[in-house]
């Protein structure tokens, strides 16, 4: 029976578990674990957690994209346990134009917004169907349906892929989120770290929004009565505090873009449920899913996913699943 370790217990890591033939080993590592009381050292439980399309992605992104979004269309349906539901996405930009967005016409229900019908500022808009999810549930929810299938999870803290070499595996995942930057067996200098800050409110708003231009505005009603308010993207930045002057900024921006729903400037005027600030694994060159041996271990990259965790997930781990049987199957060396 093949034995794989995956490094990484986030959306990538889960989803690549998933994908595996039901009768390899699998086992996931790493410091933090689905269930674990709420802190800040890794990005998955924070994340805003709906599919869009991620810009600037390469054909074999936007191909892995698409694979992810048929995979949670699938499980708003079949396991609304999961938290995971289908939506209506407003996308409003300040730039460019409609045929520039790679995923228009390739999404459910994808159309034009009336130019009448835009914002002051706005030079186009367009809607589509998607989904929507809230991790703090889905994460323990895909844990315990691994775990039924019998993949096992173990607490380990590495400083390089070596440090898991003794657990005998025949293949290595790394799915370490912005680990790459410091595993010193990879060292990868691509790897950025991204802080990006957002709240969770209270509301009666269930749908999503997102404009892009000045400001990165997102509002992402999770349908179970709040919303994510956001965001920021600070690029090399990993304070976990909250900066007040963001957090007033980010309730400013979603007054102005639906003030029938967020009436006040005020983040006072709001039930806050929780500040939340995240640092998101970003690399300059896109996603990283590849093969590499590295002393003598048998690895299977897969970061770099940046803002777009949940929206690549399963189709990363569809294509890290191709790479782990390839390894798995390779014809053996000749005597």
């Amino acid at each position: 029976m093949p034995r794989i370790t995956i490094l990484g217990a986030g959306i990538t890591g889960m989803a690549i578990a998933s994908q595996l033939p039901k009768h390899y080993d699998v086992t996931i590592a790493a410091r933090n674990l689905p269930g674990d009381p709420h802190v800040q050292e890794w990005a998955s439980p924070w994340a805003g957690a709906v599919w869009t399309g991620m810009e600037g992605s390469s054909e074999r992104e936007q191909k892995m994209q698409l694979n992810a979004l048929a995979v949670w269309w699938q499980l708003a349906l079949s396991d609304p346990d999961s938290s995971v539901r289908r939506v209506e996405m407003t996308e409003i930009r300040e730039s460019g134009s409609l045929d520039q967005i790679w995923y228009r016409n390739k999404v459910p229900g994808f159309i034009e917004v009336p130019c009448k019908e835009l914002p002051e500022g706005a030079s186009f808009g367009f809607k589509y169907s998607t989904i929507v999810l809230t991790p703090m549930t889905f994460l323990p929810w895909l844990r315990s349906k691994l775990e039924a299938s019998g993949v096992k999870f173990k607490r380990v803290t590495v400083r390089s892929l070596a440090d898991l070499s003794g657990l005998g595996h025949d293949v290595l995942v790394n799915a370490s989120g912005t680990g790459p930057l410091r595993l010193a067996d990879v060292a990868d200098p691509n790897v950025q770290e991204v802080r990006g800050q957002t709240l969770l409110v209270k509301t009666d708003y269930d749908q999503l929004l997102m404009r892009r231009g000045k400001d990165y505005t997102y509002i992402f009603g999770r349908g179970d009565g709040t919303a994510i308010l956001g965001g920021i993207k600070q690029y090399g930045n990993t304070d976990t505090q909250v900066d007040d002057y963001i957090r007033k900024d980010i309730v400013r921006r979603a007054h102005e873009n639906l003030p029938q729903h967020f009436p006040s400037t005020d983040p006072n005027s709001y039930t806050v449920l929780r500040d939340i600030v995240g640092i998101r694994p970003e690399r300059n060159g896109g996603v990283r899913v590849e093969k590499e041996v590295i002393n003598g271990q048998k690895v299977v990259h897969a970061y770099g996913t940046g803002g777009g965790g949940y929206a690549f997930s399963f189709g990363v781990a569809r294509e890290v699943a191709k790479l782990v049987n390839e390894y798995v199957f390779e014809p053996a060396a000749k005597l």
